[in-house]
């Protein structure tokens, strides 16, 4: 399940051209035993099935017109319980055919399948990636994979893939993923490159802010190239999203030291890599690769043979002066010589790439653009940031739940549009700073003061894990409009997430057992408290149970909740 180092069969005929790899099928999940995937013809793809909606069926709810009373809180009623998204990533071995359903073959490869599934309640796809065990044979073969699980459980970034569920079957491993329909940026570079600046910049940026957010969470990806990163979904502006996929060979590094294994692709290997002897500035080397492509469409470190190849990658040999460079910017030169430094002390950092002035010239300023949501809904986005409630911790673990689940809705594009707006350093989390420059646009009639206050209020409810930064899920799960979880289809799916047993009742045990308490939360009588309060909230009869009605009725408690102004 390694990577390969160069594949002779992978090199381009004409060396003015990007290294064609392997085609794979549209919309796979890529992974660590890619690289020995058969071909598939692109011309001969399945056209996808259209994406059903959930059942349009909400339940009775009735403006109130008392206005909401003035909340206090004290110091014991702050929430103790952090809420993680993953923990809804369950190293479970039930049997995901009760959850997915298998519609057809993506691709093939040496170590598993991968299927497109659809999720039963939700009626959302996703890839499901099914490794015999007896593929995993080797301890190290099997390291990589539950190396790969954890470090996606960890990571909460829009533009980095997300994974959904790890099941570990008697004789097969199954990976749930996010599915992203629209193939590699690979394709899409074979398709219309060169880029115009703005539109490297756009793509460049996202890689960025993404490395920049592993690298703080110490995670260093090690094969970052345009057939590890995948297309979300199309806009007609020509300003797809993105995410970055496959770490199987990603690893939790330590700050100031160096790794040693020889691991990555060609072309956009550093030459540090090659020397066994790097630390996670090699992820910015590739990231230069991948820019030089973007703006030429081809390679910086071509040749003849694997050794040529080599030779110029450990020399820093490139060309700066052969078309088009004579038409683009001194700016987008400079950050290209930035990050393609073979003197590791002279090359930029994620974070002091994302602060270049090439994402601030004229010629890249329209891929900031791109993120700007509509007035009328962006003004909602911020009323329910004001408004959102963590005084439940159990209703709060069930909008994560379905948040985690549907983040890739159309009801969280915009959420997912703000928080790349508010989030101007790009590194993937939104400071108290950022939150307050990203407001006061747009509450002009508050003070300086006053607005400080109010930011202040929204992270102390949406902050769940109090590290003083708005993570990605969190964010959107408290902008978002929850009307739509209150389908049949998504309370249905959130309620059986619990119910353990099946039998249509949800217990305090049940709630326990799934409930995402850290190990030192868990042995935490006040955690314990605080969860035993939130149940007896929503449990109307006080039988210990919660019925599927009292589910319902908490939710619609909270979008009751969610149209009344607090702040």
């Amino acid at each position: 399940m390694g990577i390969i180092i160069c594949d002779k069969n992978r090199r381009a005929n004409n060396k003015n051209q990007v290294v064609k790899s392997k085609e794979k099928p549209e919309g796979e999940i890529a992974s660590t035993d890619e690289t020995e995937k058969n071909n598939n013809n692109n011309n001969n793809k399945e056209n996808l099935p259209l994406i059903e909606q959930p059942t349009n069926v909400k339940l009775e709810i009735k403006p109130e017109e008392t206005q909401p009373k003035d909340i206090k809180e004290s110091s014991d009623d702050k929430q103790v319980v952090t809420i993680d998204s993953k923990v809804f990533v369950a190293k479970g071995n039930n049997d995901p055919n009760k959850l997915y359903i298998k519609k057809k073959i993506l691709g093939r490869g040496s170590f598993g399948i991968v299927y497109l599934v659809k999720q039963r309640y939700l009626s959302r796809y996703f890839a499901m990636k099914v490794i015999k065990k007896s593929a995993t044979k080797a301890k190290e073969e099997e390291e990589n994979l539950m190396n790969e699980v954890d470090i996606l459980r960890k990571l909460d970034h829009p533009n980095i893939v997300k994974i959904t569920d790890f099941y570990s079957l008697k004789t097969e491993y199954n990976i749930i993923t996010e599915y992203c329909q629209e193939g590699e940026l690979f394709d899409e570079i074979k398709a219309q490159s060169p880029f115009s600046e703005a539109l490297a910049a756009w793509y460049l940026k996202q890689i960025l802010s993404a490395i920049c957010y592993c690298h703080n969470m110490n995670i260093i990806h090690r094969d970052l190239k345009p057939e590890n990163i995948l297309i979300v979904k199309r806009q007609k502006n020509g300003y797809h999203p993105i995410k970055i996929i496959d770490f199987g060979t990603a690893k939790v590094f330590q700050k100031e030291k160096a790794e040693h294994v020889l691991i990555g692709s060609a072309y956009y290997i550093a030459p540090e890599v090659l020397s066994r002897n790097y630390t996670e500035l090699c992820d910015l080397w590739s990231c230069g690769v991948i820019m030089y492509i973007l703006l030429t469409g081809r390679p910086p470190f071509n040749g003849g043979s694997e050794e040529e190849i080599m030779k110029k990658i450990r020399e820093g040999n490139y060309d700066l002066k052969k078309y088009p460079w004579g038409v683009i910017s001194d700016e987008a030169k400079d950050l290209v010589k930035g990050l393609l430094q073979v003197n590791t002390k002279k090359r930029l950092s994620a974070k002091e790439a994302l602060e270049h002035k090439w994402f601030k010239i004229e010629k890249t300023k329209s891929n900031i653009m791109v993120y700007n949501v509509k007035h009328r809904q962006l003004n909602k986005l911020i009323d329910n940031l004001m408004k959102y409630r963590s005084d439940n911790i159990l209703r709060c673990a069930v909008i994560a739940l379905l948040v985690h689940n549907s983040i890739q809705l159309n009801q969280a594009h915009d959420a997912v549009k703000l928080f790349n707006q508010i989030d101007k350093n790009g590194d993937g989390k939104i400071s108290k700073d950022e939150l307050f420059n990203g407001l006061q646009p747009y509450k002009k009639d508050v003070s300086d003061d006053e607005l400080r206050k109010q930011v202040d209020i929204i992270f102390n409810n949406i902050d769940s894990d109090h590290n003083g930064y708005l993570e990605y899920e969190e964010f959107v799960r408290a902008a978002i409009d929850k009307d739509h979880f209150l389908s049949v289809n998504f309370l249905q799916f959130a309620f059986n997430y619990f119910d353990k047993d099946h039998d249509g009742e949800i217990t305090l045990e049940e709630v326990k057992n799934k409930f995402f308490l850290s190990d030192k939360n868990r042995s935490s009588a006040k955690a314990q408290e605080q969860l035993q309060k939130s149940f007896n909230e929503i449990d109307i009869n006080g039988d210990g149970k919660l019925s599927f009605e009292e589910f319902g009725k908490m939710m619609e408690n909270i979008i009751k909740r969610d149209r009344k102004s607090v702040v």
